[in-house]
């Protein structure tokens, strides 16, 4: 037996590290993104009508961006928007809400044919859009509703806004520590599959079980560790974008975890019984004691879509996992190449695109 590298022992510090947080969150600094104006920096964020992408809006509204919520209950993402001009009167007339359900690709293509009329640049494109909670349902194009929501939706949403990025642009995801949780076999198809839950895809292999329903946390991590996998791979298309065109790369990717946030996610999970998916219950049970706030949990967040950090912004260091504006390892960097362009493939394939 090989003796373990040091980035594999890197990758379970940082899980160990990552993991520590949650029951010790309250305890560490308060993270305070350093300011940077934004003004005339155009913002997406989906997801943006509470928790942690509300906070996103407000501390991106701050710094002087124009920033769109969008999400799929228009009566709440108004009062976001409402919320967030209280907070911040400067912002009366630069905050603005859309709708957009990323669970659907018609809602994802309305999204993006509202966007091409506005003609508009986008300077962040804030992945945030996520459930906790999907059971036997489906998206209506018949992935699981985990899946569709918090992933393959913002797959086809990078895609179609593509070429309304700016050369500077970000593109954020708002990712897990749960990640570290999730398990993807070296050979999952390739091709679409529908109605059902793909073993090493959608959920872990060894959490499978013929005629067993998964729980909500397995389906969770996966999409978790998708986004943190869509990271990197994003900037590897940014940067031979970049090449082929022979100029520099400026457009950068990165993942986060928020650690362990009070979020409206737990009111949706009230019927989750410890039998039933013990991660969840474990969250919903504790968060009231262990939790974050959003505002802190958004930090990173708000962090890595404006910052000027060489370790952020600079040539080379896009792609990564972050947790506490730190840099992480995590489970995607011990993947192998070919595992890893596997999933661009899959991806492609469920949202019906054709993206190199």
């Amino acid at each position: 037996m090989s003796a373990p590298t040091a980035s594999h022992v890197g990758a379970v510090r940082d899980k160990l590290l990552s993991m520590l947080s949650i029951p010790f969150g309250r305890l560490l600094p308060t993270l305070v993104p350093p300011p940077v104006d934004l003004t005339g920096k155009v913002a997406i964020i989906t997801g943006g009508n509470s928790g942690i992408g509300l906070e996103v809006g407000i501390g991106l509204a701050k710094q002087g961006a124009t920033v769109y919520l969008a999400s799929r209950n228009v009566s709440k993402t108004e009062e976001a928007v409402s919320e967030i001009v209280s907070k911040v009167p400067a912002s009366k007339g630069r905050v603005k809400s859309l709708t957009l359900d990323t669970s659907s690709f018609a809602s994802v293509r309305a999204f993006s044919k509202n966007w091409d009329s506005l003609d508009a640049k986008i300077d962040i494109l804030f992945h945030n859009a996520g459930t906790g909670s999907g059971g036997q349902d489906f998206s209506p194009e018949g992935f699981p509703v985990l899946y569709a929501t918090n992933f393959v939706g913002s797959f086809l949403l990078t895609y179609l806004l593509e070429s309304h990025l700016s050369e500077d642009a970000r593109v954020i995801l708002t990712s897990s520590t749960a990640h570290y949780g999730g398990a993807f076999s070296s050979d999952f198809s390739l091709k679409s599959i529908k109605e059902d839950y793909e073993p090493g895809y959608h959920i872990p292999a060894a959490l499978a079980k013929a005629g067993v329903v998964p729980p909500d946390g397995a389906n969770y991590v996966q999409t978790k560790g998708m986004q943190v996998a869509f990271a990197k791979l994003l900037q590897e298309h940014f940067d031979r974008k970049a090449a082929e065109a022979g100029t520099p790369s400026r457009r950068i990717a990165h993942a986060f975890s928020p650690g362990f946030v009070a979020t409206p996610i737990y009111g949706k999970l009230e019927e989750t019984g410890f039998s039933v998916d013990p991660l969840f219950w474990m969250l919903r049970m504790t968060n009231t004691v262990l939790a974050v706030s959003a505002r802190q949990g958004a930090s990173t967040g708000v962090w890595l879509a404006c910052t000027k950090d060489n370790a952020v912004a600079g040539k080379g260091m896009g792609g990564a996992y972050w947790d506490r504006m730190n840099r992480r390892l995590s489970n995607v960097d011990m993947m192998s190449k070919d595992n890893l362009e596997r999933f661009w493939v899959r991806w492609e394939a469920d949202a019906g695109v054709e993206w190199r």
